[in-house]
């Protein structure tokens, strides 16, 4: 660590010297404790701009000279954090993969601004926690308590600025944003949960000043869309009016009027199209919606999606789901077991199971089968089988032995490029009976509605 922090103050010394350089380079290196890959990428608005490997002794260094004064996201495996980065940086960092938002530590220049945001990241993260146990209070009481953190984060800010040396304006606005975004959130969730915790027919009625923070949003200059808390505090405010509108109007199913609010609502268009994708998918998975309902649906996101990536996907997705009917039976294809058997899919037939697919990426297999053996002894009459289509021999076996799924349960695709059922960018899962009939053919096991759906067994 030493060594690299003198190798950047030796090249910013030299570069200090040349009067001719305009743009001052940013250096940002470090040193990853139980590394989970070989290197460490730097985002911006998820398009990748940097990307450096580890050494032997597992560290890191970027030269970045051409980007500006904003906030990014560093990625390291399955575990990414944001990063301030700023002209002059001369940044380090040290975290231990196993424990990465906890273990994150940064020196040299910049330090104290990164340090704040990490510091605020946790925060916010207990405070989410807090605001399930404010939900319940009337909105006086309620807040009180959001008053109350604002003061407090303020408070918290000055004593930061009191201390560090003049960030810029840029800077202050990011921080703002960190501070009130999640608090509007929590506000915008606020008449759901009071609801749910009552037990009330109707949401309450609130009084107009509880929305204020709305139109301080939307006279906002600078707002840093890429940050989460701006994209939870959309999706809360959205999902909030939906449902008001919902009550009012429920011959309209809530996909359809969630669409239309994204539509309306959401000024970013790469950041609308994005919502829109993710509300219609998951509208496919809702069992009670009619089919008129879901035409109606399926014509809003076309109609209102402009990014042809996006319309494709879900093109395809479509056409996957029709090539599965329900109520119809599982058709034959042929599988290859961890004892390197061919078996035939008919042969799995007899009991009640679920068929999931593992996902594309390598490292969301850790929850999947987390997920997986949390369902397995919650149902035991369920036999629930992983299928991968895309590791090799080696891989798909340890992946599966290392995260404890039951290998009897494990099977391969055979040329999983003849199965138009399949698709690797979906782990998509199905619900079969033990006559091999299909009661559902397109869900995910982290559906948050998928152990109602088992009831269909």
């Amino acid at each position: 660590m030493k060594n690299i922090f003198y190798s950047i103050i030796m090249l910013l010394l030299v570069i200090g010297c040349n009067t001719t350089v305009k743009n001052k380079p940013i250096y940002f290196g470090g040193q990853i404790k139980n590394p989970k890959d070989n290197s460490i990428s730097i985002f911006k608005n998820h398009e990748k701009i940097a990307t450096a490997k580890l050494n032997h002794n597992n560290k890191f260094l970027f030269k970045l000279d051409s980007i500006n004064d904003d906030l990014y996201t560093f990625k390291h495996g399955e575990e990414f954090q944001y990063i301030y980065l700023q002209q002059k940086d001369s940044l380090l960092i040290r975290f231990n993969s196993w424990d990465f938002d906890e273990s994150l530590v940064f020196s040299g220049k910049g330090a104290n601004r990164n340090n704040l945001l990490i510091q605020l990241f946790l925060e916010n993260e207990q405070e989410e926690r807090q605001f399930y146990n404010y939900f319940k209070l009337n909105e006086s009481d309620f807040m009180s308590k959001v008053d109350s953190l604002i003061q407090l984060k303020k408070t918290q800010l000055k004593h930061f600025k009191e201390n560090s040396v003049q960030e810029t304006d840029h800077f202050n606005e990011l921080i703002s944003d960190i501070i009130h975004l999640p608090i509007y959130a929590n506000k915008e969730e606020y008449p759901l949960h009071y609801k749910k915790q009552h037990q009330l027919k109707k949401l309450p009625q609130l009084s107009k000043s509880f929305y204020s923070h709305r139109q301080i949003i939307e006279n906002k200059k600078t707002i840093f869309k890429d940050y989460y808390a701006y994209k939870s505090y959309l999706w809360s405010k959205i999902y909030n009016t939906a449902f008001f509108q919902f009550e009012k109007d429920t011959l309209n199913e809530l996909s359809a009027i969630l669409l239309t609010k994204i539509n309306s609502l959401v000024p970013d268009e790469k950041l609308k199209n994005s919502m829109l994708k993710k509300t219609y998918i998951n509208s496919l998975f809702d069992s009670s919606c009619s089919d008129k309902n879901k035409e109606k649906t399926k014509a809003l996101f076309f109609k209102n999606c402009n990014d042809t990536t996006k319309t494709n996907t879900v093109t395809r997705i479509l056409q996957i789901i029709n090539t599965l009917e329900k109520n119809k039976k599982l058709p034959e294809f042929y599988l290859k077991n961890t004892n390197n058997r061919i078996i035939n899919s008919n042969n799995l037939i007899g009991e009640n199971m679920v068929i999931y697919f593992w996902p594309k990426e390598l490292n969301r297999i850790q929850n999947m089968a987390k997920r997986v053996n949390f369902l397995t002894n919650k149902h035991s009459n369920i036999r629930f089988i992983g299928i991968d289509g895309q590791l090799d021999n080696y891989n798909w076996k340890a992946y599966a032995k290392a995260n404890n799924l039951n290998l009897t349960n494990q099977f391969q695709l055979i040329e999983p490029n003849k199965h138009v059922f399949y698709t690797n960018d979906f782990p998509r899962a199905i619900i079969i009976d033990k006559k091999g009939i299909i009661k559902n053919n397109f869900t995910f096991i982290s559906n948050s509605n998928f152990e109602q759906l088992l009831q269909s067994l």
